[in-house]
């Protein structure tokens, strides 16, 4: 799986208007400069994360992906397009990848995870995220040692409580992702 990161004007500026900013012409070069360190990032560590999300979550990425830099919105990312707001703290911004991607990833393989996202208890963004959250924190324990929890735009304290309750067992289990969150789903102690 290959991830093409591109800037696109008109989506920057677009995006920054919804966020009640305008886009200066600074700010588009700034943009188009800050495209070359992702990609060099990507380059670097790309193979492996992708890798390592596959392993945690027991899915495969299906085809290439293309993913847009913008300078300003509301988000720090999104998924659907991807799209990654600028962040110098790369430290942080692995974890914005590594999240997305598992998004984009569930997304990939929706036949195989719809039935056990919609058998999940709770609303909809706690059946978005759990099984995201889940594996991110997995896949960065594995490839970084480490995991922190950091607050972002959207409010996912319930979810956290949740993946960090039943996460013992998932690392203790070694079973793939989409594995243990099916048995999660299911009601069967995990």
């Amino acid at each position: 799986m290959k991830v093409n990161f591109r800037y696109s004007t008109p989506y920057d500026e677009m995006l920054s208007i919804m966020s009640g900013e305008e886009l200066s012409h600074s700010q588009t070069m700034i943009a188009k400069g800050y495209l070359g360190k992702i990609n060099e990032y990507w380059g670097k560590e790309g193979a492996k994360i992708a890798k390592e999300i596959e392993k945690v979550s027991g899915l495969k990425f299906n085809k290439d992906i293309e993913g847009f830099v913008v300078s300003e919105m509301a988000f720090e990312a999104i998924s659907h397009p991807f799209t990654i707001k600028m962040c110098d703290d790369f430290n942080r911004l692995r974890g914005i990848l590594v999240h997305e991607l598992l998004h984009v990833l569930m997304v990939q393989n929706e036949v195989k995870v719809l039935n056990m996202v919609n058998r999940l208890q709770g609303d909809s963004n706690f059946k978005v995220h759990f099984p995201v959250l889940l594996c991110e924190r997995r896949v960065l324990e594995n490839l970084y040692g480490n995991f922190k929890v950091e607050k972002r735009v959207e409010d996912l304290d319930e979810v956290w409580k949740e993946v960090n309750r039943v996460y013992p067992g998932f690392k203790k289990s070694g079973r793939k992702g989409i594995e243990f969150m099916r048995e999660y789903a299911a009601g069967r102690k995990v």
